[in-house]
């Protein structure tokens, strides 16, 4: 066993988990390769915007330019492959977080609070949900409290993500 040395870790890892499956970087490469006109290995700020117009995205010019100062490491105004895979990952977390937060709005909104997050869900009307319409058994009063610092019964936005966080 030689000359063979340990895998190395993989980079853009969240939680021990590749963000982009090799499905996705295979694409990802072929993207790259096809913006990367003069073959230098590297694209500019332009070509990034082809590439993500090609993958079905829109990004403003201050995106773009935010997106290249996250990864340009060298500071060369420019990003290679493994910057780009870099961008990409970032895009994507993005997402999936911009989800995230979307669905804890709409169940804030479900259980009584306003959309743009103002508003609050009554203490009654959670513990009716959780105990009487989902069965569950959790002590949801015990977590209410711990939440609900101002002891309002209220429980306000940043208190329920709190809550189902």
């Amino acid at each position: 066993q030689a000359g063979r040395r340990p895998p190395r870790e993989a980079k853009g890892c969240a939680n021990g988990a590749m963000v982009l499956s090799q499905d996705e970087i295979d694409g990802c490469r072929d993207a790259f390769l096809a913006f990367d006109k003069d073959r230098s290995g590297t694209i500019d700020v332009w070509e990034l915007r082809q590439v993500l117009e090609a993958m079905g995205q829109k990004p403003t010019e201050e995106e773009l330019f935010q997106m290249i100062s996250e990864v340009d490491e060298n500071m060369s105004g420019s990003i290679d492959f493994a910057e780009f895979l870099k961008v990409i990952e970032n895009q994507k977390e993005r997402a999936e977080n911009f989800d995230d937060e979307n669905d804890m709005i709409d169940a804030f909104v479900a259980c009584g609070g306003e959309p743009d997050k103002g508003g609050h869900v009554r203490r009654e009307t959670l513990v009716k949900i959780i105990k009487h319409d989902f069965g569950l058994t959790i002590d949801i009063e015990e977590l209410i409290n711990k939440i609900d610092t101002d002891l309002s019964g209220e429980i306000e936005f940043e208190e329920f993500k709190a809550l189902l966080s």
